[in-house]
């Protein structure tokens, strides 16, 4: 298959041009040629073309070689060129080739033509693929400078102390920010060991830290600990740091960065101080709450907070988050809340309630809830009160709810309820006792109450692992 080959051809005769394209076919390639005579023309087709060749004559009516040689130098363009000339002396041929023409040949042996052609287009893509080479190069080392200052103004400009250092642990460079935070001047700071500036227990920790980076080459994140500053004063310290490699992939140390966290760690104990006190005093309102309910309802006082005990046993023996466990008992302690817009006359009738008196009394979870409701509590405690008297077949009230619509704390405080209000005296009423109770529980598991909370309620019963105090 003919290789394509693109020449522009500086030649004033026709019949020389013909004879050279015939030739370059007969070498196996197919030219597409462009003649021109002139400067003038020479320029244009440089200008609108591109070619791969330029075969020049060397004597042309008021153009020659040498010219064509100075206007191709001139437009900085590197495109092979080769004399082909009927009579010129060799003098005068190494004087073309030092002056920029690739080769020359004469028209009365155009036999090596073809190997001229390959030989000039070999040379020319060995300059194309080094000035590409030497164009990455020089692209890579522009980047890598970017590269650094903009590493060196990131580094500066950081908030966050950015280290390095050797195996050993003695800081071998840093940015100013480690500086302030490590509270050592500079040259101080230079050289100097993890140990220095921690305590002994702390030291140990950083080592086994860095120790285990070493081992697994896995960063280590997120390592807090307490630094000691040059004027002994202790400031808390977050640090995630990972080896640092040479070119061969060696490690040669490790680099890191460090956040001085002593100011949130003195915020975060004071909202955890803050925290505890607003539980004690939501937990002493709670108390207060449910001791108004019970002063209206003398026959059920402590009702509530057996309850609330029974179900935090619960809780637990499901291992339920401490956090719904909390929520759990304070919906406990005023489940009945809705209780206090019922006539006290209905709370303490000593007989069976009527139908009338008994809805009036179902009211109780529904007016709890619209009591809760707007109160932003950090658990669903209003929804607990709520559905304290659904059951999972949909018989329940205020809202017939089914089990997949009912929280399971819910149907915790549910069956709590339950067993504490048939074990307890009632106004209408004697205690029924544990045991009828517990089998009012077993008879309707599955039915009435969820399957799982109803045997963990059983199952603490029958270990003797909880029993309602006075």
């Amino acid at each position: 298959m003919l290789k394509p080959l693109r020449v522009l051809m500086v030649e004033d005769s026709e019949d020389d041009a013909v004879l050279l394209l015939r030739t370059l076919k007969r070498s196996g390639y197919e030219p597409a040629a462009h003649r021109v005579q002139s400067a003038d023309e020479m320029a244009l087709a440089l200008a609108d073309g591109t070619w791969d060749i330029i075969f020049c004559d060397y004597h042309m009516p008021g153009f020659s070689g040498l010219d064509a040689i100075a206007l191709l130098k001139m437009m900085a363009l590197d495109i092979p060129l080769i004399v082909v000339s009927g009579a010129i002396g060799e003098e005068t041929a190494l004087d073309c080739i030092h002056r920029g023409a690739s080769d020359y040949i004469m028209k009365g042996n155009l036999a090596r033509l073809g190997l001229a052609v390959e030989r000039t287009l070999e040379k020319k893509d060995m300059r194309d693929r080094h000035r590409k080479a030497e164009a990455q190069r020089e692209d890579a080392l522009e980047a890598l400078r970017q590269s650094e200052n903009k590493y060196r103004t990131i580094l500066e400009s950081i908030k966050e102390g950015y280290y390095e250092s050797d195996l050993k642990g003695n800081i071998t460079f840093f940015n100013n920010a480690l500086c302030e935070i490590w509270g050592y001047p500079e040259e101080e700071l230079m050289g100097l060991n993890n140990q220095t500036y921690t305590d002994v227990p702390t030291a140990k920790k950083l080592y086994q830290a860095h120790n285990r980076v070493y081992r697994t080459g896995e960063p280590g994140r997120m390592f807090d600990y307490e630094i000691i500053q040059k004027d002994k004063t202790r400031r808390h310290v977050q640090s995630s740091f990972a080896l640092l490699k040479d070119t061969d992939g060696k490690a040669m140390g490790f680099r890191g960065l460090v956040r001085d966290i002593t100011e949130l760690k003195q915020m975060d104990k004071a909202r955890q101080e803050s925290l505890e006190r607003l539980h004690k005093s939501l937990g002493a309102t709670i108390n207060a709450v449910a001791g108004m309910v019970e002063s209206r309802d003398p026959y059920t006082a402590g009702h509530q907070r057996r309850v609330a005990d029974l179900a935090d046993a619960m809780a637990r023996e499901m291992r339920l988050e401490e956090s719904r466990i909390e929520g759990l008992r304070m919906a406990g302690m005023i489940h009945d809340l809705g209780k206090i817009a019922i006539p006290s006359e209905i709370l303490t009738k000593p007989t069976k309630l009527t139908q009338v008196e008994y809805q009036i009394v179902q009211t109780h979870a529904q007016s709890g809830y619209d009591i809760l409701k707007d109160i932003d509590f950090p658990w669903p405690i209003a929804r607990m009160v709520l559905e304290h008297h659904e059951r999972i077949d949909g018989s329940g009230y205020p809202n017939h709810r089914r089990d997949g619509d009912i929280l399971m704390e819910s149907k915790i405080l549910a069956i709590a309820d339950v067993l504490e209000a048939m074990a307890s005296h009632r106004p209408y009423r004697p205690s029924l006792g544990i045991a009828p109770a517990l089998d009012e529980i077993a008879k309707n598991k599955g039915i009435l109450y969820d399957d799982d909370v109803a045997d963990v309620c059983l199952k603490l019963f029958a270990e003797k692992r909880f029993s309602f105090t006075t």
